[in-house]
């Protein structure tokens, strides 16, 4: 269980929250069923954490077979989190059509500048993802 108290700022509960081991857990796991759902390459895996697949081969491969868990890093901790977001807004939108929902971060779009969602995460790392997120949310929404 997490405790914080109510005299803590927003940050200081942010950092407990993402510093639990069972949160990163379910997160690492959630990740790579959702990559493997978008049909991603290793690198695109590893690029939409912020990291080359290159050099984080061992690391990736260790969580993706459930031997390791993503590190207490809020950063890669917030893309998982918001990765996770923009598929449960994608199974929202889009209820009865599983194959578009796993298809739609591949689309190239016209209000994308004619890019896809996973071209804008990848390019622009946590504020391309951030900005999908947000962009599905508002979606889903109105």
């Amino acid at each position: 269980m997490i405790c914080y108290n109510k005299s803590m700022t927003y940050e200081a509960r942010n950092q407990i929250e993402y510093s639990s081991e069972r949160l990163r857990k379910t997160l690492t796991k959630s990740f790579f069923a959702l990559t493997d759902h978008w049909d991603l390459t290793r690198q695109e895996e590893a690029q939409l954490l912020g990291w080359d697949y290159k050099d984080k081969r061992t690391t990736l491969d260790s969580m993706r077979k459930g031997k390791t868990i993503i590190d207490n890093d809020q950063d890669k901790v917030e893309r998982m989190i918001d990765l996770v977001n923009i598929h449960k807004s994608l199974r929202i939108l889009f209820p009865n059509d599983r194959a578009l929902v796993y298809q739609w971060i591949k689309v190239k779009r016209e209000r994308f500048g004619h890019f896809s969602a996973l071209d804008i995460m990848i390019e622009e790392g946590q504020s391309g993802i951030r900005a999908i997120r947000h962009y599905l949310d508002y979606e889903r929404t109105r």
